[in-house]
């Protein structure tokens, strides 16, 4: 008996799902009547993995499958949208992505300008069985795919997607994509410390070496691999952003605000908002002191003059630099602190050194902030050890700044940590974009506020702006 081609598995999925084909033997009874017997899955198909196991690697490919992703699949001479999009559609054929992991991966694709959208009505189910029967794996996969790039022609093209035929404000960057989401887009959707967060950090990497591996874009390998470092460093990175928010401005700067900034000094609410346990006076002498003493030395700052506050402001600082302490200034800290009683002991310090930069966030106002010429230049900042350890050159950190009559600067309070390899992708903006269609109700008039106002407006709507009596 024939087996029904609507529910066949492809060739392509029987050897990934690792199943055996469900045969239908016919025997005939004594009565004449036939009796089906279906053949139990193999084992296979339960122990099958995801591909995305820890060590897990792709199965090699036979002589025939090499053969046709070198000459007919993925050649340089084919058009390199027509090669990645056919990669996305196998990739996902050849993984087992859960509704997470199949969400993560298509908010990836849709900020690097793919077509991920869900279609309705696109199964084989709604392929008659009489293309089926003459159509490949290949071709099937085609018919019923989700992810598509975008090739209409004026009139039939949705600006949100890529489309080569209108390639301008486009470029292809798999760093800068991988970037954007994992620095912006992810955390935003996920939270920085959580297993979805991992996870679509594990699905983009999984992805760009399934790229690398098969050799899709040879012309884009190195950006292919730094995009894969980036995901890498964004598993270390990111959850440092959260550690450091919690521990920014650290025990220094906050003696230095008890003891130069006045409590009522925050009329802005950012500080009452970020503000964390402070030191007492004592306590905040005593930390001051010292660590000036040990990292600047007695001649840097005069100590027997009036310190006072002199500008704050808020910037956002690139770290340039970053200076351990050192073991003899780590003894320095231990000595101190063996003669001190009834106080917490001193954290060592270090210092970083810092430059104002302009970060774009997607907001207008950073569009057109500009340092001012006096601002544009290193600053030094002291930090205790702990946050140091945490800290990547690169990073942005914004955050409200204090400079002392001596030119000692220090950290008021913090509002954001950035990793170093941030990137805010334009396309951030596009995913919640329409395009603006005509609309034939007419206008409001100042004659339809007034009867809304009275609560007698007209049944219609809108009147046609006629006279009204008075």
């Amino acid at each position: 008996m024939g087996r029904s081609q609507r529910n066949a598995p492809t060739d392509e999925q029987s050897r990934l799902e690792g199943t055996q084909d469900v045969t239908v033997e016919a025997d005939a009874s004594q009565d004449g009547k036939k009796k089906k017997k279906n053949k139990k899955r193999s084992a296979g198909a339960k122990k099958r993995g995801t591909g995305f196991e820890e060590f897990y690697c792709d199965p090699p490919m036979t002589p025939a499958e090499y053969n046709e992703e070198r000459d007919v699949i993925y050649p340089p001479h084919r058009p390199f949208v027509d090669r990645i999009e056919e990669c996305i559609q196998r990739y996902r054929a050849r993984r087992r992505l859960n509704s997470d992991r199949e969400y993560l991966f298509s908010r990836y694709l849709l900020l690097g300008g793919i077509d991920a959208s869900v279609r309705q009505f696109q199964s084989t189910r709604t392929i008659g069985d009489d293309i089926l029967e003459d159509a490949t794996k290949n071709s099937i996969r085609e018919m019923t795919a989700d992810d598509v790039i975008q090739r209409g022609g004026d009139g039939n093209r949705n600006p949100r997607f890529y489309n080569p035929n209108y390639p301008e404000h486009w470029d292809v960057d798999f760093t800068g994509v991988a970037a954007g989401f994992v620095s912006e887009h992810l955390p935003a959707l996920t939270g920085p410390e959580t297993d979805q967060f991992f996870m679509g950090v594990d699905v983009v990497l999984n992805f760009l070496k399934y790229v690398d591996l098969h050799d899709v874009c040879p012309e884009y390998a190195d950006d292919i691999k730094n995009a894969q470092r980036v995901c890498l460093r964004a598993l270390e990175e990111i959850p440092a952003t959260t550690k450091l928010l919690q521990l920014l401005p650290g025990q220094f700067n906050a003696a230095l605000r008890v003891l130069y900034v006045s409590q009522d000094d925050g009329s802005s609410g950012v500080d009452n908002y970020f503000e964390k346990a402070l030191p007492d006076p004592k306590q905040a002498k005593v930390s001051h002191a010292a660590t000036i003493s040990i990292l600047m030395g007695a001649d840097r700052f005069p100590t027997n003059s009036e310190w006072f506050v002199t500008d704050t402001a808020e910037f956002t600082f690139e770290v340039l630099a970053i200076k351990l302490p050192t073991d003899a200034i780590r003894a320095k800290y231990k000595a101190i602190n063996q003669h001190l009683t009834g106080y917490s002991d001193i954290q060592p310090c270090g210092t970083i050194i810092a430059r104002p930069v302009i970060v774009r966030d997607g907001w207008d106002n950073t569009m057109a902030a500009t340092i001012p010429p006096e601002a544009d230049k290193e600053s030094e900042f002291i930090l205790e050890e702990d946050i140091l350890r945490l800290l990547v050159v690169g990073m942005k950190l914004t955050i409200g700044v204090c400079t002392l009559n001596v030119g000692l600067k220090f950290i008021k309070y913090v509002t954001q940590v950035r990793p170093s390899f941030y990137v805010f992708l334009p396309q951030e903006l596009m995913f919640h974009f329409k395009e603006p269609v005509p609309n034939d109700r007419p206008a409001k008039s100042i004659y339809d506020c007034e009867d809304e106002a009275d609560g007698d407006a007209p049944a219609g709507g809108y009147n046609d702006g006629g006279d009204v009596e008075s």
